[in-house]
């Protein structure tokens, strides 16, 4: 289903695609090896560009199929009856209504960070001037224990870690522009619990995963607008 027709239909609006991971992004990845990108540089742990790509032709962005990857590490569970029950773990399954809601989250944040643009409008038609966005959110793993009834809070410095991928294409040759990834962990700012810190529970957890979603399609729509400048 092609990200304009969930946007439309309102069911679940995903600005990033993202594919099952032995056929994601092969596009870039032959890029890559035929060296056709080149090492870039933006807020991304990992950039690399196409030195022939004119960035200041785009002024529009089409958006891609969209799908999140989630690590096997078991089955999610709401409840554990004791701490022993989870040991020394430190990575926890992910209930299905979590894992949808992960993927309505991140897209929402992304939707609302890239319409803020005063550059590039969100079209649903491969056309001159257009990006085809295309990436991934993969190997998504929960860091957060199942809840203990009765018991007292639980702090975590991290919720969550997950890499995300992103790939600019000209929407009418399939031409790589530019290709983005990085790992990170979800959760507070340096990752360390102090006097500020919250108990993890659904609230706080989804406001980290949100801030994440959004601070990284910020740091997208920052790198887009500043290429189209030319810079």
């Amino acid at each position: 289903m092609k990200l304009c027709t969930i946007l439309m239909s309102a069911t679940l609006a995903l600005v990033m695609p993202a594919f099952a991971e032995d056929d994601m992004l092969s596009a870039a990845a032959q890029a890559q090896a035929d060296g056709e990108l080149v090492k870039g540089k933006s807020s991304f742990k990992e950039t690399f560009v196409n030195p022939t790509a004119d960035f200041t032709a785009y002024d529009k962005i089409l958006l891609g199929d969209a799908q999140f990857e989630f690590r096997d590490v078991g089955p999610g569970q709401k409840y554990r009856s004791n701490m022993r029950s989870t040991g020394a773990k430190s990575e926890f399954g992910i209930l299905e209504e979590d894992r949808e809601k992960f993927e309505s989250v991140v897209g929402e944040a992304f939707t609302k960070e890239l319409s803020r643009s005063k550059k590039f409008d969100i079209v649903t038609e491969a056309g001159p001037g257009t990006i085809l966005l295309e990436g991934a959110v993969l190997d998504i793993v929960s860091h957060v224990p199942p809840e203990i009834t009765g018991m007292s809070e639980t702090y975590l410095a991290t919720v969550a870690t997950a890499t995300l991928v992103l790939e600019l294409l000209d929407s009418q040759t399939g031409e790589v522009l530019a290709y983005v990834e990085e790992r990170r962990k979800i959760g507070r700012p340096g990752g360390q619990i102090d006097q500020f810190s919250r108990p993890a529970n659904s609230v706080t957890v989804w406001a980290e995963i949100t801030r994440w979603a959004r601070g990284a399609a910020s740091r997208l729509r920052s790198s887009m607008e500043k290429a189209q400048k030319g810079r």
